[in-house]
């Protein structure tokens, strides 16, 4: 989500992520983050501090911002995409502000219907089969780049996940606390609100049931 604000900062704002060349410029930084967010896997077992790095620099935005223009798009190599970009999905999620504005934002998953299809028979818990969101050795093709080596399975490893639970705080006081279910559209679909409303100045409600656009690389 970084990134991408990042990218669309450099436009102004409110005007340079409105109307038809506003999406247009959505789309591109959409591309750009899902190329370099599968270089992301579990810090505990892959080194992602330059990646992360990157993707909260404005400069390295700044590099990105150069490469969109305002008339074409472009194959998927233009964005500098290496590896086959995963599809998880089975999210739920739920904000919560208190009266004392506390704020929790959650997201959970069991990924796809019924999780693994296994109860806890000591907890009651459906358990998740969150082992489809590792990445898996594959041959790559002509049309299909190969897997992400970072998000390789190991055991006691996190797989990569899309989930961007959000707080947005200025100066002590809480401003929102938005976030997603919806799998690999989340990113996307939790920008898009706090664009909607805090650049486009749309209410709560209205800045959630406003049609969405997504795109990847």
């Amino acid at each position: 989500m970084k990134q991408i604000l990042n990218i669309l900062a450099q436009y102004g704002i409110p005007s340079g992520v409105s109307g038809s060349i506003g999406l247009h410029r959505l789309i591109e930084s959409l591309k750009h983050m899902f190329a370099v967010r599968m270089n992301l896997g579990d810090p505990d077992f892959v080194n992602i501090s330059k990646v992360l790095s990157d993707m909260l620099s404005p400069r390295f935005a700044y590099g990105l911002k150069k490469t969109i223009l305002e008339n074409m798009t472009f194959n998927p190599e233009h964005y500098g995409g290496k590896w086959n970009i995963l599809s998880d999905h089975g999210t739920s999620h739920l904000c919560i502000v208190d009266n004392e504005r506390n704020a929790i934002s959650m997201t959970g998953t069991v990924n796809s219907y019924f999780g693994s299809q296994f109860l806890s028979p000591s907890t009651g818990i459906v358990l998740n089969n969150e082992m489809d969101d590792f990445s898996i050795p594959m041959n790559a093709t002509a049309n299909t780049p190969p897997s992400a080596p970072a998000n390789f399975t190991r055991p006691f490893k996190r797989p990569l996940s899309s989930m961007s639970p959000t707080i947005i705080v200025k100066d002590g006081q809480l401003k929102a606390v938005v976030g997603a279910s919806g799998g690999i559209m989340i990113i996307a679909a939790t920008v898009e609100v706090l664009l909607n409303h805090f650049t486009k100045e749309m209410d709560p409600l209205t800045s959630v049931l406003t049609p969405r656009l997504y795109h990847q690389v």
